[in-house]
């Protein structure tokens, strides 16, 4: 852990200038941890829907131009970040003062809150609808809320390490189910991805919008992560090139589902389920589902953790509290009502993520951070000092 005069440290004079008392988050991460951090959290819940219908046979292109998008959203955020050198709330309240920095402050949080009840709900539909649908949702919901809230009280550190165990075995669970899948005899069909642009490029644009919303544009919560990184001034080469190679890989798990499922891929719940279902290797590894159940399973977790720590911190600052455990039961409550609330069933869900959350989501996502950039550049608000620069004090 650090001490005082080093936590201090790691969240500058940004938030003192809102007439705050720093919020206590005395771990830090490294570089690697925040990276692989943000490579769960892009894998997270992205395989559960596919929310490029609209695109067809085309929607790997639809995921490759999101992609693109995204690289831009996660340059803007790290700018942000850099900048203010402390977490968003501390930011937004140190730039633009307490009367215009609150209403926009309580936006990230509804935004975080938002975010979090919707994972959540994503995973427990998952478990209710294609793997235990005798169980009521509830449990589910009640038991990952629960386990998320234990990483949470632990801290940022506590967070890093656990992606840093588990985001290898995600990336090596994605990897083998395509293998398994490309393997089986008969199963996967090159020809569905053909033609290419048959519809023209808007419905590959319109399919890029929603997954650019979803997942890339829902890294804006790493702008929170960032100022207590090891090193972060050299953050970005490691974050663009975490994004990147996580967009291809979702690039090829789309066209991989395309070409098991078909073009009309719309008519499938969970397609990743579906195509991992049909696999059968000499029948003798069959039915390997539990790949894409471990990697929604601990992919959401991490990303629920994210969304549930940076509203926790960021109310905590808000509110100029010292600490922010105290908060995380509450707030855990309040989140797992919300995703109970917040769809009547799974069409709902799948409607909501292709139709309105795009829409819904891109001013938090892209408006809000850049005029929170302009802002800051006209406030002239001066860089801190990396946290790579300060001596780790440890207690003996």
């Amino acid at each position: 852990m650090l001490g005082p005069k080093a936590a201090t440290q790691l969240c500058p004079s940004g938030a003192e200038s809102a007439g705050r008392e720093l919020v206590r988050e005395e771990g830090r991460i490294s570089l690697q941890q925040l990276a692989v951090l943000l490579g769960s959290f892009l894998i997270g819940s992205s395989t559960i829907l596919l929310p490029t219908v609209k695109a067809r046979q085309d929607s790997w292109l639809a995921v490759l131009a999101a992609l693109v998008a995204g690289l831009g959203v996660t340059w803007l955020w790290l700018a942000l970040a850099r900048l203010l050198g402390v977490p968003a709330v501390s930011g937004i309240l140190g730039t633009l003062g307490p009367y215009l920095g609150t209403p926009m402050a309580l936006l990230f949080l509804w935004y975080y809150l938002h975010l979090g009840a919707l994972v959540v709900r994503n995973i427990s539909e998952i478990y209710v609808t294609a793997v235990m649908p005798e169980t009521p949702i509830v449990v589910f919901i009640g038991v990952i809320v629960l386990l998320a809230g234990f990483a949470v009280r632990g801290g940022v550190e506590v967070l890093g390490r656990l992606a840093e165990f588990l985001f290898p075995l995600l990336f090596l669970a994605v990897l083998t189910g395509h293998i398994l899948v490309m393997a089986t005899p008969g199963l996967v069909h090159w020809e569905y991805l053909r033609p290419v642009l048959e519809r023209g490029p808007v419905p590959v644009l319109q399919a890029a919008f929603t997954v650019f919303a979803f997942p890339f544009g829902e890294t804006v919560l790493f702008i929170n992560l960032v100022p207590f990184t090891l090193d972060r001034n050299r953050a970005g080469r490691s974050l663009i090139l975490i994004t990147t190679v996580i967009g291809l890989l979702l690039t090829g798990t789309t066209a991989l589902h395309i070409a098991t499922l078909g073009a009309d891929i719309a008519r499938v719940n969970f397609p990743g389920l579906a195509v991992l279902r049909q696999v059968n290797l000499a029948e003798f590894l069959t039915r390997m589902e539990v790949i894409g159940i471990f990697v929604w399973t601990f992919g959401t977790f991490l990303k629920i953790c994210v969304c549930y720590w940076a509203l926790a911190l960021g109310l905590a600052e808000l509110g100029g509290l010292a600490d922010y455990r105290p908060l995380v039961l509450p707030l855990g409550v309040i989140m797992a009502a919300l995703s109970i609330l917040i769809y009547d069933n799974f069409a709902g869900m799948v409607v909501t993520a292709i139709s309105l959350y795009p829409v819904y989501a891109f001013p938090f996502q892209v408006v809000l951070p850049l005029l929170m950039l302009i802002c800051a550049k006209l406030r002239g608000v001066q860089t801190p000092p990396a946290a790579a620069h300060v001596e780790e004090e440890r207690q003996p």
